[in-house]
């Protein structure tokens, strides 16, 4: 008897013990981790990132597709290809009304990034922080008897110090970072700031304005759809005037996850020049084509 009681009890402590090393080999292989950083954890935690982008169509960088039924572009991969890095969803939103309505709310925490197009200037930093991944020329489509008479026999080196002292009337998209450019660029001409693009160009058709002013991709993309128009009108690119194009986050966001977008920038993406833009995305940039993307 007393020899089955002691193998009894050595059974009863083998359990014990063997239960006792299952649990703790089951926490040490199988621990729960969280992020460090809280805004990233937060993130994670909602399941996808709030991506502000401008209330307009601008193919090949942001528009909605109808046969696919979501937003599509350059722009909206981009942001899709960070957050999947992260672990999410993109989710978007277009109900700014401009695009520095877009960066105030920005600043305001209403998204983790905004992102279509942004211009980098001074001003805007004050709401927000930038991280730039295109560099655009500036460029006009200007009314080519308006530039002729002013150039006279000026040559072509010499002309661009004349045009930019110059009193021509430009046209841009209102409340737009070329509406700071042309204050800047263009001191003594007369500007006009109007709804949209599309309205930028029937004033130029409709010689209410000299000039419409923008980057270079925008306005190669009018000529592209339509090649009479050089009868007419003509593109200046200055290759000495850059529009740093950024993602822009919040005070609050930048310090969490400022480093990751831009190792995200430097490693996925690069910075993109005007150039790269329209050998890479070809279609964008032909008549047939142009015509089906701008109708969406």
């Amino acid at each position: 008897m007393g020899f089955l009681k002691k193998l009894s009890t050595q059974l009863i402590m083998a359990s014990v013990n063997f239960l006792i090393c299952i649990i703790c080999i089951g926490l040490y292989v199988g621990p729960s981790y969280g992020a460090e950083i809280e805004y990233l954890q937060n993130v994670l935690d909602r399941g996808y990132l709030k991506i502000g982008i401008p209330p307009y169509e601008t193919p090949p960088y942001y528009y909605f597709d109808n046969k696919s039924n979501q937003m599509e572009g350059i722009d909206i991969d981009i942001v899709r290809n960070f957050a999947n890095e992260l672990g999410v969803k993109a989710v978007f939103d277009r109900d700014s009304k401009t695009y520095n309505g877009l960066l105030k709310r920005t600043g305001a925490d209403e998204f983790d990034i905004s992102i279509g197009k942004l211009s980098t200037f001074y001003k805007r930093m004050e709401d927000a922080h930038p991280h730039e991944y295109m560099s655009f020329r500036h460029a006009l489509l200007a009314n080519r008897r308006v530039i002729s008479k002013l150039q006279g026999q000026t040559p072509n080196e010499k002309f661009a110090p004349i045009l930019l002292d110059s009193n021509i009337k430009v046209g841009f998209i209102q409340d737009s970072s070329y509406g700071e450019f042309a204050n800047q660029l263009f001191p003594k001409a007369t500007k006009l700031g109007l709804k949209d693009w599309p309205s930028c160009k029937k004033a130029l058709m409709e010689r209410k304005v000299d000039a419409i002013y923008r980057d270079a991709t925008e306005v190669k993309k009018i000529v592209y759809e339509e090649p009479n128009l050089s009868l007419d009108f003509v593109p200046i690119l200055f290759d000495d005037k850059i529009d740093h194009i950024s993602m822009y986050v919040s005070n609050k966001v930048n310090p969490d996850l400022s480093s990751m977008l831009e190792y995200f920038i430097t490693k996925e993406i690069g910075i993109k020049t005007d150039k790269e833009i329209m050998e890479e995305y070809t279609e964008f940039f032909q008549p047939s084509n142009l015509a089906d993307s701008q109708s969406k």
